[in-house]
């Protein structure tokens, strides 16, 4: 129904007393008039529903492409945290093995020099051995040939000296005292 039908009713008029025409009249331009409004009304609510309707549309759209946003985010961001992961532990072992390495070779060469301290220790104390006889030789042929008191003199200093630096605590790596510290040489 609508308001043009309302105005275009017609009422048949009655034999005795029928209807007051002007007050039918009226009565349909009111009703004619409300229903108009109201079906106004219907158009723009059902134009606002149409714009409502398809905004929630286009935010369900929006919302199904932000979820799968951050699905794709998620996945990225553990992808890369896995690689990082994986990169950090490669740089580790990488950095371990070659520590290693050169600890290993650190101990290697530490174990060498040490070796060859001792070796430079014992030929040290064989050579100051070899000076303290060669002295000892020395010394005992010049008092042989001496044959007298005065010659026994420096034999006499020597042992005294060997006294004090073993006193003093003076004495090489061999355990003989040093020949510089005596005067002799």
């Amino acid at each position: 129904m609508t308001p043009q039908d309302i105005r275009e009713k017609t009422f048949e008029k009655a034999m005795f007393g029928g209807y007051d025409m002007a007050a039918v009249q009226n009565y349909q331009e009111e009703v004619a008039t409300e229903l108009a409004n109201a079906q106004k009304e219907i158009a723009v609510l059902k134009g606002k529903m149409k714009v409502l309707v398809d905004k929630i549309e286009e935010y369900r759209a929006s919302e199904d492409a932000m979820r799968l946003a951050i699905l794709s985010a998620q996945k990225v961001g553990k992808q890369i945290e896995d690689d990082a992961q994986a990169r950090a532990d490669k740089i580790l072992s990488e950095a371990k093995n070659t520590s290693d390495r050169i600890l290993g070779g650190l101990q290697h060469e530490t174990a060498n020099e040490e070796a060859k301290l001792l070796n430079a220790k014992t030929s040290c104390a064989k050579f100051l051995e070899d000076v303290r006889n060669l002295c000892l030789t020395q010394l005992e042929y010049l008092d042989g040939v001496a044959g007298s008191k005065a010659a026994s003199a420096p034999r006499a200093a020597a042992r005294r000296c060997e006294r004090n630096e073993r006193d003093a605590g003076l004495f090489s790596p061999g355990g003989y005292p040093s020949a510089r510290r005596c005067g002799r040489f």
